[in-house]
């Protein structure tokens, strides 16, 4: 939090503490003469023999040829288009896995049920058994429904 001004008279003038004051004394430097800038021209710091930096003026650097940069696109980015693109790939490859998992239940357990079907029916087929020879009895029940609830039943064996 900031801490308030001193309170001041409302006709005096309200000075920042932050930012100094052009019209006051400036300071000195520590050692050595003063050197402005617009006589020594634009410098560059480079690294020097003992890891410090040391600064050369620009014109007595070597001037090395730099390929120009590459246009930037007006787009989106591309390592972003990239991400993207397999994001919705490994989304759609599990709904695909998703989708593939349910058929292959499905088939799964038609085969099952079939096979279960298939066991009941030898199952069946085999307890019950046919008899080799013997006589096979076929019996009809023939009946007629006459006037007033008059009916008659004839039954035939062969």
């Amino acid at each position: 939090m900031t801490t308030p001004l001193p309170y001041r008279p409302p006709g005096e003038p309200v000075t920042d503490p932050l930012t100094s004051d052009p019209y006051g004394p400036v300071q000195q430097p520590l050692s050595g003469a003063v050197e402005l800038a617009a006589e020594r021209g634009p410098v560059v710091y480079v690294s020097g023999a003992h890891g410090g930096f040391v600064a050369v003026r620009r014109e007595d650097l070597p001037t090395i040829h730099t390929p120009a940069p590459a246009p930037v696109s007006s787009g989106v980015d591309p390592h972003a288009q990239r991400l993207a693109a397999k994001g919705v790939f490994s989304a759609g490859a599990g709904v695909g896995a998703y989708f593939a998992a349910g058929a292959a239940a499905i088939v799964v357990d038609s085969l099952v049920k079939v096979l279960i079907a298939g066991g009941v029916a030898a199952g069946v087929a085999m307890a019950t058994g046919r008899r080799k020879g013997g006589d096979t009895y076929i019996t009809h029940h023939h009946v007629s429904n006459r006037w007033f609830g008059r009916s008659s039943t004839t039954v035939r064996n062969r």
